[in-house]
């Protein structure tokens, strides 16, 4: 038995106790309603991706250049707003010096601590690494407390990859990969959750927990990152992923009242 937590879809700063309640994978709702765990919460960030393409610069920002460690460079235009969800597109086209192109972009914002939530699909082609993640942003590797918190790495047409990073001095990473058996999750969106602690990280499903590590090194500030790559180590690829894309239902972050 899994338990589902769920809270009504909220206005900014609204605050909310989330009560458990007893329910299978299946049961995850298609409404936009946010998957909570057990608290109260306060919501202190959302994107639900409703307004014109020109809001997304007021609230992000994004790569516009290539990318050595992947196949594609990523650029502001393949970002777009249609009907409601953000679409960053892969596109196969020579630019950067690169054979595809993608996006990536991050809040201006940044976070410390809260509960980490975001309703997407997967572009429908392997190669292609859909991901929701967390990480700072400083250029100097000498930096101490740099870090990586990949709330899931997607990759079509069912895997899940969770991993952490540590990126001052030597790099380490702590990863764990499971499998959704006979999902497509190109085809419906999904929820992807982190519950992000001073002492752990939690990671969800729709809903459902399915990691739980102590949080040693992530202790700093950092924004939301959105991002499409195509990458060998995501499978096959082929002309498939031209005109794909990972499409982005909201983006929300919130944080847990404490109780006197």
């Amino acid at each position: 038995m899994f338990t589902r937590l769920t809270a009504i879809d909220l206005p900014l700063a609204a605050v909310v106790v989330v009560m458990m309640t007893s329910a299978t994978l299946a049961d995850a709702p298609a409404a936009q309603s946010s998957l909570l765990p057990p608290g109260t919460w306060t919501l202190v960030f959302q994107d639900e991706f409703d307004g014109t393409d020109e809001h997304l610069d007021k609230t992000w920002e994004f790569q516009n250049g290539p990318s050595g460690h992947i196949l594609c460079s990523r650029w502001r235009e393949n970002a777009e707003i249609v009907n409601g969800v953000l679409k960053l597109r892969a596109k196969k086209e020579t630019r950067g010096g690169q054979d595809w192109t993608a996006a990536s972009l991050w809040t201006k914002r940044k976070f410390h601590y809260g509960y980490f939530e975001c309703r997407y699909t997967y572009a429908a082609a392997t190669g292609t690494n859909n991901s929701f993640w967390m990480m700072t942003r400083d250029a100097d590797r000498t930096t101490p407390g740099r870090f990586e918190i990949d709330i899931n790495e997607g990759h079509y047409p069912n895997e899940i990859n969770m991993n952490i990073h540590n990126w001052t001095g030597t790099h380490w990473s702590k990863s764990k990969h499971i499998t959704i058996d006979g999902a497509d999750l190109s085809r419906e969106p999904h929820v992807h959750g982190l519950q992000w602690t001073k002492d752990e990280l939690i990671w969800y499903f729709d809903g459902k927990e399915i990691r739980r590590e102590k949080n040693t090194i992530c202790h700093r500030p950092a924004p939301v990152w959105l991002s499409l790559a195509i990458m060998n180590w995501a499978g096959p690829v082929t002309d498939a992923v031209d005109g794909t894309s990972m499409d982005v239902d909201y983006v929300r972050v919130y944080e847990r009242v404490e109780q006197p």
